[in-house]
């Protein structure tokens, strides 16, 4: 459950009938519909109150009528009360006529800025008759208050949620804080956050008769150390889900003998990992033997890609890890090689596969990103159909190349090599001086061998000739995305790059295609030479698209160019009936000339916003 949600979420499952029953009111000859605000039934009102802030309920609805005014004042609905700077003007008001009168009713307290929480705590103290107040904000909170907040914090019966957010300039020990929120005795989340503060240190010493924080969900939002980490996490034995902002080095020796017992802690969360890994190593090995769900963040420190490394620490010291989400940054200057064959062999092992934990590897303008995360539904997981369908003789595309002997050598070496794991190469947003075939030999050494199963290109506009380079390093790729393509007519191409077009049309072994941005038919004419294997075409549309154009296309070529391909999906957000209705009537023409070889056997269907057109070959 998420204890800071301050409003219920809209049901848009909840029946009709019920609703209709609310909106009319019973009398002993017949239903009528209402129409008027006040008739409405107290549920109905209650569930509308519940969208609005509290202050604006008082003030529209308290001296309307009685009825209302009854409702209002003497209601036992929970309220939220959400303050922040265009409450200033009204505060004092709001906490005379609104607050306090309801202290009883009080769900959630949200002050959001230093102001606001002077002022409120100027009109107004918190005591044991807040007695339904379950989630505490702060933000902005001052030392001058802290530790008078926190001491009255002490007396609410049920509170389970609070979030601290120290302000900028303040001056204040943080140890001293997590010592009193440590004693808050209903806690079960906390989130403390403050800017870096080079002098401040964490040491929280354990009394002898200490009782240990409730606390099951902790959020670090401050820079901390190994051993900081550890003198907080000694005091909550109950711990589940830890997220910690920033863990940096220390100079000091990491402390073994403090003693960890955190026996439900099943999720670890660092945003930002800048300490070696063997002192990481050592930390994790002392908390990780029931953990499930890792989420880590590192950068530059080579040591972190040592794949076999994390491997043996996984199997030996995290035997229920179920997820592991790794992300690793590179600077490119930084680095005397680039990533070699045998550095990504590592995580593409059977280990990582056999976890459903793949493989990705990005390369931006000025950095290289190693990420290892679970497998998660992709684009090209939207359409499975029966293999058994796609019957075409391999000699439609064999014709190609009758008289290129060398393309044919060629592509013979590359079918002859093994299929690999799922593993992902992503080029990021370069800008266009960093675009160029400079590019291309910066990566020829270290991926030519590479085995990547799927390319995902985010630059706009890829310039083909690079495009056609590209997928001629990676030739056991199974699926390409682009986000967009120049328009380009392959009868305008250079000789040179229309060889080479043509020998990695023959080689390259890509069934499933998607451009995030089409704007005209030639751009799926060039797909169709370059990936003659295509099996599904995924296009996103941002503007209408010729549709008869591009089914017509489509039919030209499924017998010579793209005879494998069987599924089409439209990805618009504007999918909607009236384009399922045009597909079917421009399929249902075309039939009438071609009956047995016009889309035989289709299906369209829509989920989401994608529209699948489906045919036998």
């Amino acid at each position: 459950m998420d204890l800071n949600c301050s409003k219920r979420p809209f049901n848009f499952n909840y029946s009709t009938d019920v609703e209709t029953k609310r909106l009319r009111k019973t009398s002993d000859e017949k239903n009528s519909v209402i129409t008027r605000f006040e008739h409405l039934s107290n549920e109905l009102l209650y569930e509308i109150f519940d969208y609005l802030d509290p202050y604006e309920i008082y003030e529209a609805f308290s001296k309307l009528n009685i009825r209302l005014h009854n409702l209002v004042i003497f209601s036992s609905l929970p309220l939220n009360i959400n303050l922040s700077s265009k409450s200033i003007s009204t505060l004092e008001h709001r906490c005379r006529h609104v607050i306090i009168p309801n202290k009883h009713r009080i769900l959630s307290l949200h002050l959001n800025s230093y102001v606001i929480i002077r002022d409120f705590f100027t009109h107004c103290n918190i005591d044991a008759s807040f007695n339904r107040l379950e989630s505490v904000v702060l933000n902005g909170l001052s030392e001058y208050r802290v530790m008078m907040i926190l001491f009255y914090l002490n007396a609410l019966p049920r509170l389970f949620s609070l979030t601290i957010e120290m302000q900028d300039d303040s001056f204040f020990s943080i140890s001293d804080i997590y010592s009193i929120v440590f004693r808050l005795p209903h806690l079960k989340f906390t989130k403390i956050s403050f800017s870096e503060d080079e002098e401040s240190e964490i040491s929280i010493p354990i009394s002898i008769n200490e009782r240990f924080s409730t606390i099951e969900h902790l959020v670090i939002d401050h820079d901390c150390n190994i051993n900081e980490l550890t003198s907080i996490l000694s005091h909550t034995p109950h711990l589940r889900h830890l997220i910690s902002k920033n863990l940096i080095e220390t100079e000091e020796t990491i402390k073994k003998d403090v003693l960890l017992k955190l026996a439900d802690l099943k999720y670890v969360c660092f945003d930002q990992c800048n300490i070696e890994f063997d002192a990481l190593e050592v930390f994790i090995k002392r908390i990780c033997s029931q953990l499930q769900i890792w989420r880590l963040k590192t950068e530059c420190k080579t040591s972190y890609l040592d794949g076999n490394r994390w491997k043996r620490l996984i199997r030996r010291h995290m035997p229920q890890l179920r997820e592991f989400h790794f992300d690793h940054r590179v600077d490119n200057d930084e680095m005397e090689i680039l990533p070699d064959r045998e550095s990504i062999d590592q995580f593409t092992s059977t280990f990582w596969t056999e976890r459903q934990w793949y493989f990705e590897f990005k390369s931006e303008a000025f950095q290289y990103v190693y990420s290892i995360h679970p497998y998660r539904e992709k684009w090209h997981d939207y359409c499975e159909y029966d293999r058994n369908d796609i019957y075409v003789n391999e000699r439609l595309l064999q014709q190609r190349s009758n008289n290129l002997d060398i393309f044919r050598r060629r592509a013979t070496t590359s079918a002859c090599r093994s299929s690999i794991s799922r593993s992902q190469f992503t080029i990021g947003f370069y800008p266009a001086d960093f675009w160029n075939l400079s590019f291309i030999d910066d990566m020829k050494c270290s991926f030519l061998q590479a085995q990547f199963n799927h390319l995902t290109i985010q630059c706009h506009e890829t310039p083909v000739d690079l495009l056609i380079e590209i997928i001629h390093l990676f030739p056991q790729l199974k699926s390409l995305e682009l986000s967009s393509l120049p328009l380009v007519h392959v009868s305008s191409l250079p000789a040179e790059t229309t060889d080479m077009l043509l020998l990695v049309s023959i080689t390259n072994e890509i069934t499933r295609v998607k451009l995030n941005k089409m704007v005209e038919v030639e751009q799926i004419h060039f797909l169709m030479n370059l990936c003659p294997r295509m099996q599904y075409l995924e296009i996103k549309c941002v503007t209408y698209v010729d549709l008869e154009n591009l089914l017509g296309s489509i039919l030209m070529n499924n017998s010579t160019r793209v005879p494998y391909l069987c599924c089409l999906s439209i990805c618009a957000f504007d999918a909607h009936e009236k384009i399922i209705e045009q597909l079917n009537a421009i399929i249902e023409f075309e039939r009438l000339f071609d009956p047995e070889r016009a889309f035989r056997g289709y299906t369209i269907q829509r989920i989401d916003n994608r529209i699948f057109l489906r045919w036998k070959l």
